[in-house]
């Protein structure tokens, strides 16, 4: 499944990559000659109003093939590419990446509209000798503020860090209804550098506030069932311990191997105990996820129910001034932060080793799919403003060499010669070579 969610995510970014070119290319008057996604032979094919529009066997990229597009054809045709003022090839080459930086805005909206309640920014129990217990953040803090960047969201707090990188930040908490200053310090340098880090708060000990945590996925002959637990019981005490930290519970479930632990849990509104002894299994095979904690299948190797914890959520307003601004701003960050990821790789302070290729994209589609169609229209999201960068940079054979010629043939007053644009087509395809050689050695060294 996971090369499926890959491969429609791919072909998905790409039709709408391309058809950004293609509806730019129409405004301008430009004859396309053919739509294509995917590469090599054509599956299926359609011919209508003079394009060939066509489904290829290699879904992995597309294009849009144009009327003239070098300046040697059709020099005498209005509806040629090449025949068209830089201007306007500008804006059929910038129209692509467009596409995809719009598709990103809209998915956001359609997150933030389909999910008023989001996790709030009240943190747990940091976890211990992280940087967040080091600095004496407690259980129950709300951070407020990330610098001068108004913090209500879990998703705002992941955002502004992404943003910090190497900068020094002011972290602001309220702690038992008090505003005060509680850090000033580079991320950066706590976290290492790595990209990974900045991008969780988890890295810093920072934990979203867990208020409950109750049963998820009961296995079938199962310790847990055997002793009558049932998916959907409210968890309140182990061993008269109040439960609330899932990492906690799974830790007391581990040492108490063929033990009796005393479970106190709510069902239909109903309190009752329910003993449980923990077994060892033969394997310790991991079973599917029921709710977000990372720590899930551990559990469910010894009792056989996995826990499903319920965070503390904040309403936000379902309004068209939110829903815009909160679509721009995650739109803007993440933007942002991948431009400055490439750009510290370029200068060294980031490590090359952060660059993923498909199999990496492929992973981080099949672990989204699996946390359900939010988490995967999330990831489309970041992926689309990935293809947008990526189609930016100032490459021959990329939108941004394109953009780049046509700035410099309006600065000249006259195009390239055919001889120099020969040579930089091989100096970017090259460069472009070297990222997908490094992309592929980076995910052959993760995975295999």
């Amino acid at each position: 499944m996971t090369v499926l969610y890959f491969l429609l995510a791919i072909t998905f970014l790409v039709f709408v990559h391309e058809l950004g070119h293609f509806l730019a290319a129409r405004s301008c008057g430009v004859r396309v000659l053919s739509f294509s996604i995917g590469f090599g032979p054509a599956i299926a094919s359609v011919t209508w109003r003079g394009t060939e529009y066509r489904l290829a066997v290699i879904p992995l990229g597309g294009y849009v093939k144009m009327l003239g597009e070098s300046s040697q054809e059709h020099p005498n045709r209005n509806d040629a590419f090449a025949a068209q003022s830089p201007l306007r090839r500008a804006w059929i080459s910038f129209a692509g990446p467009l596409a995809n930086l719009l598709l990103a805005w809209f998915l956001f909206a359609a997150l933030v509209w389909q999910q008023p309640e989001q996790l709030s920014s009240l943190i747990d129990a940091p976890e211990p000798s992280s940087w967040a217990a080091s600095r004496g953040l407690e259980a129950g803090d709300r951070v407020v503020a990330v610098g001068d960047e108004k913090i209500k969201t879990w998703r705002d707090l992941e955002l502004a860090l992404r943003s910090a990188g190497s900068e020094p930040i002011e972290l602001q908490l309220e702690k038992q209804g008090h505003i005060e200053l509680k850090v000033r310090e580079v991320l950066g340098s706590i976290s290492g550098g790595s990209a990974q880090d900045l991008m969780n708060p988890r890295a810093l000990g920072l934990r979203p506030m867990v208020v409950e945590l109750s049963l998820g996925q009961v296995m079938p002959q199962s310790p847990a069932e055997a002793a009558g637990l049932r998916a959907g019981d409210r968890l309140i005490r182990v061993n008269e311990q109040p439960v609330r930290d899932a990492k906690a519970l799974i830790e007391l479930i581990r040492r108490s191997a063929n033990q009796r632990l005393r479970f106190e849990l709510e069902r239909d509104g109903e309190r009752m105990r329910i003993d449980v002894i923990p077994a060892i299994e033969a394997s310790d095979r991991e079973l599917p996820e029921a709710g977000r904690d990372n720590n899930q299948a551990q559990a469910t190797a010894k009792i056989g129910a996995s826990l499903s914890p319920r965070y503390d959520m904040v309403e936000m307003p379902r309004d068209w001034y939110n829903l815009v601004a909160s679509a721009s701003i995650q739109t803007w960050h993440i933007t942002a932060l991948t431009v400055s990821s490439l750009w510290r790789m370029l200068t060294g302070e980031l490590s090359w080793r952060q660059l993923g290729g498909p199999v990496s994209i492929a992973d981080q589609a099949g672990q989204s799919a699996q946390r359900g169609a939010n988490a995967y229209l999330g990831f489309l999201a970041v992926l689309s403003i990935g293809l947008f960068v990526l189609n930016m940079l100032p490459l021959p054979m990329l939108d941004g060499g394109h953009l780049v010629y046509c700035a410099i043939e309006i600065l000249r007053g006259r195009a390239l010669s055919e001889a120099v644009r020969m040579r930089l087509q091989q100096l970017g395809l090259t460069a472009i070579l070297a990222l997908t050689m490094i992309a592929l050695w980076n995910d052959f060294s993760r995975f295999f």
